[in-house]
């Protein structure tokens, strides 16, 4: 018997029952009324089953037989140990009372767990996040709404929510905290809108006179005070602004002159430019070029077009000739094509161009280069604005002969250069 009172925690019911249970309905180990109350086959002890369950813990721990507790009979677990439902049944129909002080109800044992769900006098804890408060159901409800410290609340300002022990915290980031101007002016402003005002709208801010950038005042003055300064100072800024406009006009003056300098200088390299003009075209690989001429496999080459006076232009070489020069010259012409400056300019073309084969000497002294210059006639198709894509060619058919290109330097390296420079002669 003493060692069955060496349980550690009772698992019998301490409720307070309104009339006395049976001796033969207590646990033989806790000495509690019986909870779960399960009956051993052999001997007819009844214990709780948590009671019994910890004794056969302790037996197995120790390495001994099961036994039962009261007269150390040899139990085998799942045969001789059954559920006593009869006894059960009768306990929980004992009256018991609330275990809740200051609870009045009583009513059967098997009634007590719906009870203290809504038990008014049960210790209950607060259920908002980090409150650690217990107290009686019946106030916990003012205290999760009025009384807590940690019930959630919205800012009257930003409606932002946070916990009530936190709001002072938060007032004091707010950006739409209303605070009094800091310069004093009686304007209560959102924290946000501090600056704003100051800069913008506060009376006593300290401000440039509004003629600052206009005539030069110098004056600092309070926004509310502008309108009786500009009163005041009248005259001053009369003053100041003939002086103003005395400045204005000599930098007038100069800055004129200045202009009608920079004007003349770029006409005087506009027109430098328009009185010369020119474009350089390399052909490589000469000698095929003129076997597919004289095979008449392709009779004419044409440059890659290019502007010069905003007239679009390209030129096209006949390298074994045409009409008088055929089979025994280079022919060269200029044509003219439609560009897209066209509406802009003067027509017709009225440029002078020549024509130059370049002799590719090491010294450029002993160059012998070959020239042929043309002016354009207004009169003809090829110097008229071009209505297609391009005019007839204009040029010199007998521009250089066969034999002449191979006696000095004019092919070099299977190269030549043609060059075309034109200067502005005007109707």
């Amino acid at each position: 018997m003493a060692e069955a009172r060496e349980v550690a925690l009772p698992s019998g019911y301490d409720d307070e029952f309104v009339n006395p249970v049976d001796e033969d309905l207590h646990c033989s180990i806790c000495r509690l009324p019986l909870k779960e109350a399960v009956q051993t086959g052999i001997c007819g002890h009844r214990f709780c089953r948590q009671c019994l369950d910890e004794h056969f813990r302790r037996l197995e721990l120790n390495g001994e037989l099961l036994n039962c507790p009261v007269d150390r009979n040899i139990l085998i677990r799942d045969a001789d140990i059954f559920a006593d439902k009869a006894t059960k049944r009768k306990i929980l129909s004992f009256i018991i009372k609330c275990p809740s002080n200051g609870c009045q109800w009583t009513g059967e044992l098997r009634s007590k767990t719906d009870h203290l769900t809504s038990c008014p006098r049960k210790i209950v804890a607060c259920t908002n996040k980090n409150c650690s408060e217990t107290m009686t159901r019946n106030k916990l409800q003012k205290h999760m709404t009025t009384t807590c410290a940690w019930r959630i609340l919205s800012c009257t300002h930003c409606s932002e929510s946070h916990p009530e022990c936190k709001t002072k915290a938060h007032h004091a980031d707010c950006k739409k905290f209303p605070l009094n101007c800091s310069q004093n002016c009686g304007a209560v402003i959102p924290r946000e809108k501090i600056s704003a005002h100051i800069e913008k709208d506060c009376p006593l801010t300290i401000i440039a006179c509004p003629y600052f950038d206009h005539v030069g005042c110098e004056a600092e003055i309070q926004r509310r005070e502008v309108e009786s300064h500009l009163q005041a100072a009248m005259r001053l800024h009369l003053d100041l602004a003939c002086v103003k406009l005395g400045d204005t006009q000599k930098k007038f003056e100069e800055t004129t002159k200045k202009l009608v300098e920079r004007v003349n200088a770029l006409e005087k390299d506009m027109h430098s430019k328009e009185r010369c003009e020119s474009f350089t075209w390399r052909i490589d690989g000469f000698s095929e070029v003129l076997r597919k001429a004289k095979s008449g496999e392709q009779t004419f080459i044409e440059s890659s077009p290019f502007y010069r006076y905003g007239y679009k232009c390209k030129l096209r070489i006949h390298p074994n000739g045409c009409d008088s020069g055929e089979n025994t010259h280079l022919t060269v012409y200029l044509v003219i094509m439609k560009g897209e400056y066209d509406t802009t300019l003067t027509w017709p073309f009225d440029k002078k161009f020549t024509f130059t084969l370049i002799d590719q000497q090491e010294n450029e002294h002993d160059r012998e280069n070959i020239v042929k210059s043309c002016t354009s006639n207004p009169k003809k198709r090829s110097f008229a604005r071009s209505v297609k894509e391009q005019n007839i060619g204009w040029g010199f058919a007998e521009s250089v002969s066969h034999e002449e290109l191979q006696k000095r330097r004019y092919i070099v390296d299977d190269t030549i250069f043609v060059h075309v420079h034109f200067t502005s002669v005007g109707y």
